[in-house]
C-alpha cells in the first residue's frame, strides 16, 4: 500500500504540476527543468515496471537500472530532443527515482498477489480521494479562466488513467469499477471547486479573501510537501511558494478589492506554509518507522561481514591493511543496501553501524591472518662453503650455492615482499609473489666463475622469465623452464649490490626467435630482446650467425650504455661525405665520433653498412670501457671454454664478427651489474 501510494502521489503530481504552467506561467529556466525532469520519471516509471515485470523478486531494482549514458539515450529517443548538458544530472536523477519506483512497484504486485479484494479495495478508497481532490483543482481552474463548468472536458482520458495506475495488469471488472470510481469522485471534486469558485463572484471582505486563500494554499503546499519529500530535498516550504505578482495574477485578483486581495494573499501563503510542512513531516513519519539504534546494529552486521570478506581478499593480493580502502560513501550504501524506502534516522543509524562493523570486520580478520603466516614470509638459513639448496617454506622459490663458491659460511634470507611496494607495465602478468632474496658474507669475497642458481616455480610458457629490479626497472634474466620450474643463473657478484629483488613474469609482447633455438648464444639473446636492446626481423628471425654493420653495433651500443644521442651538436656527422646513407644511424654516428669512440675512413667516408672487424669491435671497447688491456681474445676463449664455439677471430681480427657474438661481449661485460 505505501509503494502504491507513493507512486500514486508522485505520478498525480506530475499530471497536476503539467497543468500548473496556467497558474504560475511557463517560461522560466526552471520551468524547463521541471519538465525535463517529469518526462525523465515518468520514462523511469515505465521502465522500471518492464523490469519488475520480468524479474524475480528477490532481486533489487538496480540490478537492472540502465548506465547514464543508456539513461540519457533513452530520454532523446523516447521524447525526441536533444538534451542540454547541464540537464544531465537531473535527467539521470529523476529517471533512477522513477526506475526504482516503478520496479518496486511492479514486484511489489506479485508479493502481494495473495491479499486479493482487499488491496484492492485500498487502492479504490485511496486513488477516490486523490481524483476528488485533481477534481476541485480542475473546476477551480475552469472557473477563473472564463470556461464553462464541464468536468467531462477537464478529466483525464481513460486511456491516461489506466496507465497512471497500471490498470492494464487487473481484471476487466476491477479496471471497468475503478475507471467509474475515478469518474464519479472527479466529478464531485469538479463540480464543487467550481461551485465554490462561483458561490459569490464579488468577493469583498477581508475574511472571505483569508478563507479562499487558505483553501488555495492547503491544497497547493500538500503537493509540494509531498513532492519535495520523496524527491528527496530538504524541508523548505519557500522553494515553490509563488510570489505575490504571481498569485495576484494568476488568480485575477485585481478585479476584486484591496481588502479581498489582502486576505487572499495572507490566507494563501499562511496556509501553504502550514500545509507544506505539515503534509512533508506527515509523509516521513509513515514512511519511517525503524529507529536509530535498529538501523545501527543491522548496519553493523552488514559492515563486519564486508569488512571480513574485503579483508581476506586485500591479504591474499598482498595489500596491506588498510580497511578505509573499503570506505564508501553514505549515497553507495543506501544504494547497495536498497535504504532509499527507509527512514532517515534508520538510515543515519544503518551508515553509522556499517561503518564501524567494516573498520572491526576488516581489522580483526587482517591481523589474524597475518598472525597465522606471518612466520612463513621470512626464511634464513646458513649454506657451508660446500654449497648447498634454501627454499621457502611453500617451495616456491630455490636458491641453490655451488661448493667453493664462497670461502666461508654465508647467511641468506629469503623474504616476501608486498605488491604494493612495486609496479609493473600492463604488457606483463605477474607470475610470482617479490622475493628479496640477500647474501651475507662476511669475507666480501666469492669466486665470480661460480654459478648461483635461483629457480621459481613456473607452469607457463616461453613468454615467461625471472627479472630483477634494477634502479626502479624490471630486468630479465635469462631463463630457462624445466619441468614445473623457471631457472635462471646468476653471479656472485651480482649479490654485493643492495638491489636483490626477483620476481617471475610473464611478457605478453615477447618476441620468440625461432632460428636461436639450440644455437650457443640463444639465453644472452633472449636477454637483450626483452631489454629492448637489440630486435629480430620482420618475418620473425634474428639471424644470429649474420655480419654486424658498423651502424647496427653502435646503435646496440647506444642502448646498452644509455648514451644520450641527443646531448651532441649534429656538425660532425655531417663533413662525412656519405652522411645521406646514414638514415637511423646518424645520432648515434655522430655521439661515437664526437666522443672518440670510432672514425671514418681515410677518404672521408664512414661506410655506417659496412661489416665491422674483431679488430674494429675491440679498439671500440677499449675506448669505451676506458680499458687499453681489453682483449677480444678472452671473450673469444670464454665463448669456446663454455659454449664449445669458435670464433672466426682465430683465424684472422680482421675477420668479420656475428651478431650474436656482439650480443654475448656486450652481455658477459655487463651482467655483473644485474
Amino acid at each position: 500500500m505505501r509503494v502504491f501510494k507513493r507512486i500514486a502521489i508522485l505520478i498525480l503530481f506530475v499530471l497536476i504540476i503539467s497543468n500548473i504552467s496556467i497558474v504560475y506561467g511557463a517560461n522560466s529556466a526552471s520551468d524547463d527543468l521541471d519538465d525535463i525532469k517529469q518526462k525523465a520519471f515518468l520514462l523511469g516509471v515505465i521502465d522500471g515496471k518492464t523490469e519488475g515485470s520480468k524479474g524475480n523478486k528477490d532481486t533489487p531494482y538496480y540490478r537492472f537500472l540502465p548506465r547514464d549514458e543508456e539513461i540519457i539515450y533513452r530520454f532523446e529517443e523516447e521524447y525526441g530532443l536533444k538534451y542540454d548538458e547541464q540537464y544531465e544530472e537531473h535527467i539521470i536523477e529523476s529517471y533512477i527515482q522513477g526506475f526504482e519506483i516503478g520496479y518496486n512497484l511492479e514486484t511489489g504486485r506479485k508479493d502481494d498477489k495473495g491479499r486479493g479484494d482487499k488491496q484492492k479495495e485500498e487502492k479504490i478508497e485511496y486513488v477516490d480521494d486523490l481524483a476528488k481532490t485533481l477534481g476541485e483543482i480542475y473546476g477551480y481552474r475552469d472557473f477563473y479562466d472564463g470556461k464553462k463548468s464541464n468536468w467531462s472536458r477537464a478529466i483525464p482520458s481513460s486511456k491516461t488513467i489506466i496507465d497512471m495506475y497500471n490498470l492494464n495488469n487487473e481484471t476487466g471488472e476491477f479496471r471497468n469499477s475503478f475507471l467509474k470510481n475515478f469518474r464519479e469522485k472527479f466529478k464531485e471534486g469538479y463540480e464543487e471547486g467550481y461551485k465554490k469558485a462561483n458561490f459569490e463572484p464579488i468577493k469583498i471582505s477581508y475574511e472571505e479573501g483569508i478563507k479562499d486563500g487558505e483553501y488555495f494554499g492547503n491544497i497547493f503546499g500538500k503537493i509540494y510537501g509531498v513532492k519535495d519529500y520523496f524527491d528527496g530535498k530538504s524541508l523548505n516550504y519557500k522553494r515553490n511558494l509563488p510570489s505575490d505578482t504571481v498569485i495576484i495574477r494568476e488568480y485575477s485578483l485585481n478585479r476584486d478589492s484591496s481588502e479581498y486581495r489582502e486576505g487572499f494573499l495572507i490566507g494563501f501563503k499562511r496556509e501553504y506554509e502550514k500545509s507544506y510542512n505539515d503534509n512533508y513531516r506527515t509523509v516521513n513519519s509513515e514512511k519511517h518507522k525503524k529507529s536509530y539504534e535498529e538501523g545501527y546494529e543491522h548496519g553493523k552486521t552488514v559492515g563486519t561481514k564486508v569488512g571480513e570478506t574485503n579483508a581476506i581478499m586485500d591479504y591474499y593480493l598482498k595489500l596491506d591493511n588498510n580497511w578505509e580502502r573499503h570506505d564508501t560513501n553514505s549515497y553507495t550504501i543506501i544504494k547497495e543496501n536498497n535504504l532509499m524506502l527507509e527512514s532517515d534516522r534508520y538510515r543515519d543509524g544503518f551508515i553509522s553501524g556499517y561503518k564501524e562493523g567494516l573498520m572491526e570486520g576488516y581489522t580483526t580478520t587482517f591481523q589474524n591472518l597475518n598472525i597465522d603466516v606471518i612466520s612463513e614470509k621470512i626464511i634464513v638459513d646458513t649454506i657451508p662453503t660446500s654449497g648447498g639448496e634454501i627454499s621457502n617454506l611453500n617451495n616456491t622459490i630455490y636458491l641453490n650455492v655451488e661448493k667453493g663458491t664462497y670461502y666461508n659460511p654465508v647467511v641468506i634470507s629469503i623474504d616476501i615482499l608486498p605488491d604494493s611496494l612495486f609496479s609493473i607495465d600492463k604488457q606483463y602478468i605477474k607470475a610470482s609473489e617479490f622475493y628479496k632474496v640477500d647474501i651475507k658474507n662476511k669475507s666480501f669475497e666469492a669466486d665470480n666463475n661460480k654459478d648461483i642458481e635461483l629457480k621459481f616455480e613456473y607452469y607457463g610458457d616461453e613468454k615467461g622469465g625471472i627479472y630483477k629490479l634494477v634502479d626502479n626497472n624490471w630486468f630479465y634474466l635469462p631463463s630457462s623452464i624445466e619441468e614445473g620450474f623457471i631457472v635462471t643463473k646468476l653471479k656472485p657478484k651480482s649479490f654485493s649490490k643492495g638491489e636483490n629483488t626477483f620476481v617471475v613474469l610473464i611478457d605478453k609482447n615477447a618476441t620468440i626467435f625461432y632460428d636461436i633455438r639450440g644455437h650457443w648464444a640463444k639465453d644472452e639473446i633472449n636477454a637483450f630482446a626483452r631489454r629492448g636492446i637489440i630486435s629480430g626481423y620482420g618475418d620473425g628471425t634474428f639471424k644470429p650467425n649474420k655480419d654486424l654493420s658498423r651502424g647496427e653495433f653502435l646503435s646496440i651500443l647506444s642502448k646498452v650504455y644509455k648514451w644520450d644521442i641527443k646531448s651532441i651538436s649534429d656538425d660532425t656527422a655531417k663533413k662525412f661525405k656519405d652522411y645521406n646513407t646514414f638514415k637511423s644511424y646518424k645520432d648515434v654516428i655522430n655521439y661515437a665520433v664526437n666522443k672518440n669512440y670510432i672514425q671514418g675512413y681515410s677518404d672521408n667516408t664512414f661506410k655506417p653498412n659496412n661489416p665491422i672487424t674483431y679488430k674494429e669491435v675491440e679498439t671500440v671497447m677499449q675506448r669505451i670501457t676506458n680499458n687499453k688491456n681489453f682483449r677480444w681474445y678472452n671473450t673469444s676463449a670464454k665463448i669456446l671454454y663454455d659454449k664449445g664455439y669458435r670464433c672466426k677471430s682465430y683465424d684472422s681480427m680482421n675477420n668479420r664478427i656475428t651478431r650474436a657474438e656482439v650480443v654475448y661481449m656486450l652481455y658477459l661485460i655487463n651482467e655483473w651489474k644485474y
